[in-house]
């Protein structure tokens, strides 16, 4: 089933996220008015479409895509796109790119090969489902859309979001690129790179979250969705604030910090260190190492601790039993059980309520 928010819903969400218009119609001529620029304008391209389409992008340089202007547009029934360079490419002009209406569909494309000082700058209706797809180093950038589908594609370059929300968002660099999400994020997300490629977000909701790097890190400010998953090779993971439920996979020397934890956890991790500082356990949950674990656990955490390892130094203050050998540790308290073991060490320190407050909202 379709999500469509009514016209009027959606004029009035732009009103309040959109500050000021980045295109707009002079009708004397149909072209389209951009903010000036030092570039050099190749194309300007004005469609008519559909309401609740889908544009579909396939092309060899960058490509930049963004809502229309609400005031200008208020019928969603029109796609504008605006080809710039620091060339002028008199010669090629014609051949750059091509705009086509198909039904629901608005289809950008090229047959050119690929171009490095070329941009597609496009805005479709805001209730639009996006298909992107682009080659070499050429990088994407989309925002504020909200969409049943969207889907980026890259070889090697990047990828920029903000304000996303649909039901299905995947964002995919298959040689390397970056992935950064500013703002939000909100669906079911799929992000992944390869070899040095790194992602970084500020936020996520929705129903699930995948994301998976090779060699390259990934820096996570908050994870809202129902059930997230990830996964490297060598890269670090650096999650700030996991809820809900999680699965963590790292199959080299990556290493893995939580700066707040609160829900449940299962995690295969090599050799790299972890550092987690837990807030609350709510299923029953387990980290498995071949690399040094540390964990800070708060007073108040309400769940059967279950430490095993040839070295474990637990703070004092954490009430439990060792075995005879020493190197397996059971608390007393009751709850979700919380089974962590590695093949090297284990320390464990107990905060308050307060320190754990302070120890999440320190900058890191």
């Amino acid at each position: 089933m379709r999500i469509c928010p009514g016209r009027n819903f959606l004029r009035s969400w732009l009103a309040l996220t959109t500050s000021k218009c980045q295109m707009a119609i002079d009708t004397n001529n149909a072209r389209v008015k951009f903010c000036s620029s030092k570039s050099i304008e190749l194309k300007n391209i004005v469609k008519r479409v559909k309401p609740f389409g889908r544009v579909v992008i396939d092309l060899p340089y960058d490509v930049e895509i963004k809502p229309t202007c609400p005031h200008e547009y208020p019928d969603m029934d029109t796609v504008l796109v605006k080809l710039v360079s620091q060339d002028s490419l008199l010669d090629k002009k014609e051949d750059l790119v091509s705009v086509t209406v198909k039904d629901d569909a608005c289809e950008i494309r090229s047959n050119q090969e690929v171009l490095g000082n070329v941009k597609c700058l496009v805005q479709t209706p805001v209730r639009y489902d996006v298909e992107v797809k682009t080659v070499g180093d050429a990088n994407v950038e989309v925002h504020n859309m909200i969409s049943d589908f969207i889907t980026v594609e890259t070889e090697y370059g990047n990828i920029l979001s903000s304000k996303l929300q649909g039901k299905k968002i995947t964002l995919s660099s298959s040689e390397g690129g970056s992935v950064t999400v500013q703002k939000s994020i909100q669906g079911e997300i799929e992000i992944n790179t390869a070899k040095e490629g790194f992602v970084d977000a500020e936020k996520c909701l929705g129903t699930k979250l995948d994301v998976s790097t090779e060699n390259g890190f990934v820096k996570l400010g908050s994870n809202y969705c129902e059930k997230a998953t990830f996964t490297t090779l060598d890269g670090d993971l650096n999650l700030n604030n996991l809820h809900m439920d999680n699965s963590i996979d790292i199959n080299g020397k990556g290493s893995l910090n939580i700066s707040c934890f609160d829900g449940s956890l299962q995690a295969t991790l090599g050799e790299g260190q972890a550092r987690i500082q837990l807030a609350r356990i709510t299923k029953d949950s387990s980290i498995t190492s071949n690399g040094d674990i540390s964990l800070t656990i708060p007073d108040t955490l309400d769940s059967r601790l279950i430490l095993k390892s040839p070295t474990l130094e637990i703070d004092d203050s954490i009430q439990g039993t060792h075995n005879r050998e020493k190197n397996e540790f059971v608390g007393i308290k009751e709850g979700p059980r919380f089974i962590v073991e590695s093949t090297r060490m284990i320390q464990v320190e107990q905060s308050s309520w307060m320190e754990t407050f302070k120890l999440k909202n320190t900058p890191k």
